[in-house]
């Protein structure tokens, strides 16, 4: 039992995050406990002090690898022995200013869509027995936008940008990013090096956003600030390259986790997102 606490507390915090559609089929139930001895546990009690303890100690692992103001897990299993051998009905977590693999987030709900999940420890890593949908929704505002983007994995991102911009002959390096968000647009704000300009030189474009494909777009983004000419193609490219918020929705990293985007939506200068998360079988 304690095996499968320690790899579903690390199940949902580490996931490499593919995009793509996110069709997904419930599988019917097999490997399960003794019907009699499910239907025992479940009016004996059984299986709710099972379920409250094993919801416990997620949380502890969750918290030893991502931080959070406010975290809650809801587990049901269909029996305690079917539990042990990783198999449970539903999964559900609810998180508030969370910080989970380099990326803020105001808030996180992450609840699986089918009825009988099932994972098996190998060795020291977690096996994905069927395939395991979620529903998400996020939220993310300027600040926990930026927060995420002064991480080593966004900086690893715009380290990569600087080495194509170079061999293509950009003309600029990229220093620092940073957005805003005001009056429901969004800001795409860059410090930028160009040759022979010894002085940084600021940059703000403003960009609409779409959902296309499963994936969130920066479309159509328009100089608003800044004294360069750049080429339509080249802040086309940055934009799509850096884009912070297709960045944002890559909260799970390790498994080639499926990520579909549904909807998104900016009020109030805070920015909601929902969509399917899908762990695929192993």
């Amino acid at each position: 039992m304690k095996k499968i606490i320690l790899l579903l507390g690390i199940l949902f915090v580490t996931s490499t995050v593919a995009q793509a559609a996110c069709d997904y089929n419930c599988v019917e139930p097999y490997d399960l406990n003794n019907k009699f001895r499910t239907f025992w546990g479940a009016v004996s009690g059984v299986n709710s002090v099972v379920e409250n303890n094993v919801e416990a100690a997620i949380t502890k692992e969750v918290l030893k690898v991502a931080s959070a103001d406010d975290l809650k897990v809801d587990l049901k299993s269909r029996s305690a022995r079917d539990l042990k051998n990783g198999i449970f009905k539903s999964f559900e977590m609810n998180a508030k200013n969370l910080l989970i693999n380099d990326i803020h987030l105001v808030s996180l709900d992450l609840k699986t869509l089918c009825d009988f999940n099932y994972i098996k420890p190998v060795n020291k890593d977690v096996v994905v027995v069927e395939d395991m949908p979620m529903a998400f929704d996020m939220v993310l505002d300027q600040d926990t936008i930026n927060k995420s983007m002064t991480h080593p994995r966004y900086r690893q991102a715009v380290a990569d940008f600087n080495k194509i911009a170079a061999s293509y002959g950009f003309g600029f390096r990229i220093n620092s990013t940073k957005v805003a968000i005001k009056a429901n647009k969004f800001y795409f704000i860059a410090g930028m090096t160009i040759p022979h300009v010894k002085r940084e030189q600021k940059v703000v474009f403003e960009s609409n956003i779409r959902v296309k494909n499963g994936k969130i777009e920066l479309t159509q983004p328009q100089l608003v600030s800044g004294n360069l000419r750049l080429d339509v193609k080249k802040v086309d490219f940055l934009t799509s390259y850096l884009n912070p918020l297709e960045y944002s929705v890559k909260f799970l990293d390790k498994h080639n986790a499926k990520i579909n985007v549904k909807e998104l939506e900016v009020l109030e200068n805070v920015v909601y997102v929902n969509g399917i998360a899908i762990l695929p079988k192993d």
